[in-house]
């Protein structure tokens, strides 16, 4: 009994998916325009999800270090809610912090920064004030870059402070737009330093100005650059995500003892795991997308708002029409699931149309921004499912409204 039911049922559901695609055939005006309101909700839903989606993934790749155990040591904890009075009472840290945080049990080295925004000259070319990084060989790991012409500077050139610098990639095209810059010549704030590589083009959401900067040996920094009360960045490299917790507890202990913090008061600095960078920055891409969704889904209401006037319409102009089918036996199930199928169509239509509008419009972004593009297979699915729920959520007035008419004064409408 219940398979005669299902397979009446199923008969009915053909017969009325029918009847809507032959409608749609022939108002294609009227059907455009349902289409056309579902489609804008779905593709702002699935350009945002996937542009949002391909961002975290950027900035994960770009922030985590690779697949290297980091522990960030800091003047403040900004992620923890620190502000910048901390930040700016408390002391630099020092390269005397440096040496004594290699010789900790399970670090694997040690990544120091030194910063200042410098000119760089070549010849007649100059580039804006950038950023002049002093670093070591440890730099590559944490930051996950690789050098794309010529090399990165030796551990001999960092300790006999040789002036050789390896530009980032923006910078290399600028100076260098139609010549080898390896050997050549510049001047970073005056100073003569011999370019020996150019880093590979990273591809991160911040595009170009995150390839804006070049890195020296951090002790040709220390001798040139390197202003009164200035402290490095310094990040820990553990030797595995097994030891995480250890070094962390070693490395609080030898700086407070550096310090001299008191026994009972609070750190006058800040260990920072990757993962919590990378949680942290999660956090608001997930807030911005929640918004973006919020915003999306208005863009929905709208289209669901259009598909119900539109069927409205629909029911009025086929008044006629729907007294013929009732009088030679339609039922009120028949009539109301051949609107609900029809608005479902329409705006099924329009979600596989958004869907396709939303992937490109996230394509566009990802190229402009130069990130690699995401699409979630659970929103395709969900996007899909959405768009047929606001045709049958919204059809259900309209399809009741043609349902109750009273078949002899339909048969009168004219």
């Amino acid at each position: 009994m219940q398979t005669k039911r299902f397979d009446i049922l199923l008969s009915q559901i053909r017969e009325a998916m029918g009847e809507a695609l032959s409608t749609i055939r022939s108002n294609k005006m009227r059907s455009g325009l349902v289409i056309f309101g579902v489609m804008i909700g779905i593709a702002s839903l699935m350009g945002m999800v996937a542009t949002v989606a391909g961002l975290e993934k950027n900035i994960e790749e770009t922030i985590s270090g690779g697949d290297t155990p980091i522990l960030s040591l800091a003047k403040a904890d900004f992620i923890g809610g620190e502000g910048i009075d901390e930040f700016k009472k408390r002391k630099n840290f020092t390269m005397d912090d440096v040496r004594a945080i290699e010789k900790l049990p399970h670090v694997r080295g040690v990544e120091v920064e030194l910063t200042d925004h410098l000119l760089i000259k070549y010849k007649d070319r100059k580039t804006q004030f950038i950023p002049v990084i002093g670093s070591n060989r440890n730099l590559l790991h944490v930051q996950s870059m690789s050098v794309g012409e010529g090399r990165y500077f030796t551990e001999d050139e960092q300790q006999r402070r040789h002036k050789v610098a390896v530009l980032g990639h923006s910078v290399g095209k600028s100076l260098f737009p139609d010549e080898d810059p390896i050997g050549k010549m510049i001047r970073i704030s005056g100073k003569e330093y011999r370019v020996i590589g150019v880093f590979e083009n990273r591809k991160t959401i911040f595009g170009g100005f995150a390839e804006n900067f070049l890195v020296i040996p951090y002790t040709a920094f220390e001798r040139d650059f390197m202003r009164r009360n200035q402290g490095p960045e310094i990040n820990v490299i553990v030797e595995d995500f097994a030891y995480m917790q250890q070094v962390e507890d070693d490395l609080r202990a030898l700086m407070r003892m550096r310090r001299k913090v008191p026994l009972g008061e609070k750190d006058d600095f800040a260990i920072i795991p990757i993962d919590a960078v990378v949680e942290f920055t999660k956090s608001i891409t997930d807030q911005i997308a929640l918004v973006l969704v919020v915003l999306a889904s208005i863009a929905l209401m709208v289209g669901g708002i259009g598909v119900m006037v539109i069927m409205l319409v629909s029911v009025t102009e086929r008044t006629h029409e729907i007294g013929i089918r009732k009088a030679i036996g339609a039922s009120r199930a028949q009539i109301t699931w051949q609107f609900l199928i029809e608005a479902a169509t329409l705006s099924g239509i329009g979600g596989l149309l958004g869907l396709v509008a939303g992937t490109a419009v996230a394509l566009l972004v990802s190229s402009l921004l130069d990130f690699a593009f995401l699409m979630p297979i659970g929103w395709v699915l969900f996007a899909l499912l959405v768009s047929i729920g606001v045709g049958l959520f919204f059809g259900i007035f309209p399809a009741q409204r043609a349902a109750r008419l009273d078949p002899v004064e339909a048969l009168r409408y004219e």
